[in-house]
């Protein structure tokens, strides 16, 4: 949950036509510490007791297992952390607290796994280790890092360990990552691994209120000030929300800023309960936000790298019965600069609250050669609720709230789409003028595909609008 990687020294090395990307790399050190902050005192370990420590409820940093947190980099200049330029400038950051434990010190911990990706590529994978004390200080205890090496084609040539570390081993000390009651100057050690790991932390204001790039305003937030002697020039705010835990971080000066995009909770447990669900008309679908009127078709376009997207959906006339359950079919075809390229049908039903289901879908993509000849086809996709074990979820709420996560489909490692709902009452406006009032805004993310973020746009009594990529230049809008 440290987010440290923001922060962390990347190199680019070039060795040849090879492109290197380098991550914990030792950006020099200092035995000082900086210059504006007092030496905190060590947090005393053996003084603390741990009754129950992986209950970690600590009002800044709650640590509830299957909570994945998104986070996403940007700097000043449009560029990622490590300064080599990419289309988006976008670091992405992957935060989920595990089910499982580790024994660390003599002390049971929770498990964070943290996952770091520069252009869809995975450079950092670390497990953190965290326990509560019983005065409700968390404790950070220690960390497994793998760093990735890519080549310029991004396949990977080697991984390295640096910055991992153990509480107990080779004289590494645990610190307090969050304190139990924060008091505005208190300063305390983070961690304690002499020569690679030093970080120091200190409160410097209660009660903030911080808004987010997307909107999200979070009240009576924690801010801290956070640095390394071994790195002085690089100081950084921290602010945490009650209940939710970290959600931005910036360097003092002001180049980088990392910021919560979302929060999903995960897992077989949290998809839907379509058994409790009843349907009485399942195919009048009537949703504010997603209308499905037998004739309608929509038109969107996109200008991607490989040429323009276009998709056509229709509401056809058919139905077909899912699981025991008569849908609406939903046609969905992309044309890729004229060629279909994907043809799909889609099963939606509404239940008696208003909520609109997603039952599954039939997929036929399509394969071409370099002269635009058919080669192949496959159904890679396709998944139908009650076959295989998949399951239904919820593609849109009948009366959404914000900050709501939930699963729109389940089928275990094949199709798990999750939507969080951002925002209501959203004004839109597309590239051709047109503004429509009243939307809503939906966070779609896969853990299937951790990297990739995406924003949809609903306008009242008429459905999709827009959806573009987060930190991305690629958009689809309603034509």
């Amino acid at each position: 949950m440290k987010l440290k990687s923001m922060m962390a020294s990347i190199c680019i090395i070039m060795v040849g036509t090879a492109l290197l990307i380098l991550t914990g790399c030792d950006g020099g050190s200092s035995s000082n510490n900086s210059s504006t902050n007092e030496d905190p005192a060590e947090p005393s370990f053996e003084q603390a007791t741990f009754t129950n420590p992986t209950q970690v409820d600590n009002k800044y940093l709650p640590l509830n297992p299957n909570t994945v947190q998104l986070y996403q980099l940007e700097t000043e200049d449009g560029v990622e952390a490590s300064q080599m330029e990419t289309e988006d400038g976008v670091e992405t950051i992957v935060v989920e607290v595990l089910e499982k434990t580790r024994v660390v010190n003599g002390v049971t911990c929770v498990v964070v796994r943290d996952q770091v990706f520069q252009n869809e590529l995975l450079i950092e994978d670390t497990h953190d280790w965290y326990a509560q004390d019983d005065e409700g200080n968390v404790w950070y205890m220690g960390e497994d890092v793998t760093n990735y090496e890519y080549d310029d084609e991004g396949n990977i040539i080697s991984t390295d360990h640096d910055g991992a570390w153990e509480a107990g081993v080779d004289g590494a000390i645990p610190g307090i990552i969050m304190k139990a009651t924060p008091i505005i100057g208190d300063s305390y050690q983070q961690e304690f691994y002499e020569g690679e790991d030093e970080d120091m932390g200190k409160i410097e204001a209660l009660g903030v209120q911080v808004e987010l790039e997307d909107g999200t305003i979070y009240n009576d937030c924690l801010q801290t000030l956070e640095w390394d002697p071994l790195e002085p020039d690089d100081e950084e705010y921290k602010y945490y929300a009650p209940d939710v835990g970290l959600i931005k971080e910036e360097l003092v000066d002001g180049d980088e800023t990392a910021e919560q995009k979302g929060i999903f909770l995960t897992g077989i447990d949290r998809v839907p309960d379509f058994e409790a669900a009843g349907f009485t008309n399942p195919t009048t679908i009537d949703s504010t936000y997603l209308p499905l009127i037998p004739g309608t078709k929509l038109t969107y376009e996109a200008e991607t790298e490989d040429g323009v997207e276009t998709i056509i959906t229709e509401v056809l006339n058919t139905t077909r019965v899912v699981d025991g359950l008569e849908c609406v079919v939903f046609n969905d075809q992309v044309f890729l600069d004229g060629l279909l390229i994907e043809d799909t049908n889609d099963w939606f039903a509404q239940d008696d609250e208003g909520n609109v289901w997603y039952m599954g879908e039939e997929v036929t993509n399509y394969e071409y050669d370099d002269d635009d000849i058919l080669i192949g086809t496959d159904n890679d996709g396709a998944w139908e609720a009650g076959v295989d074990g998949a399951l239904p979820g919820i593609v849109m709420w009948a009366d959404p709230e914000a900050g709501v996560s939930y699963y729109q489909e389940y089928y275990e490692d094949e199709a798990e789409d999750m939507g969080m709902v951002v925002a209501t009452g959203v004004k839109v406006e597309l590239e051709n003028g047109t503004t429509y009032e009243d939307c809503l805004q939906i966070l779609d993310w896969n853990p299937l595909d951790p990297a990739v973020l995406e924003y949809k746009y609903f306008a009242p009594g008429l459905g999709l609008v827009k959806e573009e990529v987060v930190g991305g230049d690629e958009s689809a809008e309603l034509i």
